[in-house]
């Protein structure tokens, strides 16, 4: 933890404060473009079912994922976000107000994006290779740097969002399941290519629609 905290106050204070550096890191066309590009390059490369298929599932590693990193902020109480803790004395363009998720571990963010760049990595390991780059560069270390993150939640996320992927698209099984459902669509691959649309519109911010959904949901079981 002690190592932690010297790493989040250090970049920090490289730029916590930097209104300019943030809106760069933030803006979703620009730290998201290598990968929203790639994969659908990737897509339409090639019409095999054994590419469509192992990125399809990979995509689908993406989204479980990333909803267990959510999770995880909700139920396990590793840390609390730097910026939530008043005891450290950060530089930062975040307004330090109360947040619905106390917990930073991992981030999910960071997750979502060192998924995705794994997924193309499975594909093309040197473009996949520049997106994690770019991922780590982008999105990942300026989350440390306002504070909205420690070091070590970024490492979760790097270790969570890659192995998930691996996995999923190295098991025969669910690969396998998404060949054979490209096979079925052969027809109609037009309801394939309108949900892979929803799904990059989606993931693009980050499932909005999907936690505003999820939200509604636990409220009703609740109430």
């Amino acid at each position: 933890m002690g190592l932690d905290k010297e790493i989040l106050l250090t970049l920090n204070a490289f730029g916590g404060g930097n209104n300019n550096l943030w809106d760069l890191a933030n803006n979703s066309l620009f730290r998201g473009f290598p990968l929203f590009f790639s994969i659908p390059a990737l897509w339409f490369s090639s019409d095999q079912p054994e590419r469509r298929g192992r990125m399809l599932a990979g995509l689908l590693a993406v989204c479980l994922a990333t909803m267990l990193s959510v999770w995880s902020q909700f139920h396990i109480a590793v840390h609390t976000r730097p910026i939530l803790d008043l005891a450290i004395p950060l530089d930062t363009v975040i307004p330090r107000t109360p947040w619905d998720r106390t917990n930073s571990f991992p981030s999910d963010t960071a997750t979502l994006f060192f998924g995705l760049a794994a997924v193309i990595f499975v594909e093309k390991r040197l473009v996949g290779f520049f997106c994690f780059v770019w991922v780590a560069a982008l999105v990942a270390i300026p989350r440390v740097v306002v504070g909205l993150h420690y070091p070590s939640d970024i490492i979760g996320s790097f270790v969570l969002g890659p192995a998930i992927v691996f996995i999923f698209t190295a098991l025969p099984y669910p690969r396998g399941l998404f060949e054979r459902a490209l096979t079925w669509f052969q027809g109609r691959l037009y309801i394939v290519h309108a949900l892979l649309f929803i799904f990059l519109a989606e993931s693009f911010d980050l499932f909005p629609s999907l936690q505003a959904l999820g939200k509604v949901f636990a409220r009703l079981l609740h109430a």
